[in-house]
């Protein structure tokens, strides 16, 4: 049976994401320094003082987490196994997870991320989300079902 791109490139749609993330870290970084601006106006009131190389550095681990995570899933959606569905499900878990722990995480009651940064590093998950449902519907035509 040929396989349909739709799950594979929905998958690599979410590597694409999780790199868009690094990117725009890496051009945040190397440029205006608006997330290292915003930490430390947030908490300088506590008079502590923002690791810009441990923000951004997180930013960095969930890009790269992310990317190989979906790249995994990517390489399994041209097999017609279970596993494929069932290791998506589970990245699309776990992405979630660090997507959402960067938009409620705090500390002295400040964000040291805006939104915007949890709401990109959610982007792969819901892109997974979707190579996901499709790798269990092509399980469920293939299966006779």
């Amino acid at each position: 049976m040929r396989q349909s791109l739709s799950e594979k490139g929905t998958a690599l749609l979410a590597v694409g994401l999780s790199v868009l993330l690094a990117a725009i870290a890496i051009i945040d970084q190397t440029g205006s320094r608006s997330l290292g601006e915003h930490a430390t106006s947030a908490y300088a009131a506590y008079g502590k003082h923002a690791s810009e190389g441990a923000l951004y550095g997180l930013l960095y681990g969930v890009a790269v987490l992310d990317a190989l995570l979906w790249l995994a899933v990517a390489g399994l959606a041209r097999s017609h196994r279970l596993i494929a569905g069932v290791l998506g499900v589970l990245v699309v878990l776990l992405t979630a997870s660090l997507g959402v722990t960067l938009l409620v995480v705090s500390e002295y009651g400040v964000r040291p991320y805006p939104p915007l940064w949890g709401l990109l590093a959610l982007l792969p998950a819901g892109a997974g989300a979707i190579a996901t449902v499709l790798l269990f519907r092509r399980g469920q035509v293939a299966s006779g079902s």
